[in-house]
């Protein structure tokens, strides 16, 4: 009736934590006292938390497979998961291969390793953008 006890998804707390970031009064709030620089972070960090909550949702398909050549930690945590930087050589699946480099989060217990391989799907928001799909067996 009055909105109490409502199960809230992650989703919503997602884009919750984005509009109290950069619109309204607390936006206005936000961009007059946090330095442009530390509010570009956490709009960074809020991007890599919906990719990895797409991803983990099983919304999106895997389009591409990848080999780890390295993987190098960032020292940024998100829910105490690292954010790391992958460098991949991406086979698509229409059989064309590349060489990319990705920052993304991932799971402290599934943290990949040079010679994994994972999976990669297209961003919604951006198509021409590949994310972090997790390990492959």
């Amino acid at each position: 009736m009055f909105g109490f006890g409502k199960n809230k998804k992650p989703q919503d707390a997602l884009e919750q934590a984005d509009n109290l970031m950069n619109k309204g009064l607390t936006g206005l709030f936000m961009k007059s006292t946090v330095s442009k620089e530390h509010r570009n972070l956490i709009n960074q960090s809020l991007e890599s938390a919906k990719q990895a909550q797409l991803a983990s949702s099983g919304t999106v398909p895997i389009s591409a497979t990848a080999i780890v050549v390295s993987v190098t930690d960032t020292g940024k945590l998100i829910n105490y998961d690292p954010v790391v930087v992958l460098v991949l050589n991406v086979i698509e699946n229409d059989g064309s291969t590349s060489q990319k480099t990705l920052e993304t989060i991932v799971s402290k217990i599934q943290i990949p390793r040079a010679g994994d391989r994972v999976g990669l799907g297209h961003n919604p928001a951006n198509p021409s953008e590949l994310m972090y799909m997790g390990l492959l067996p």
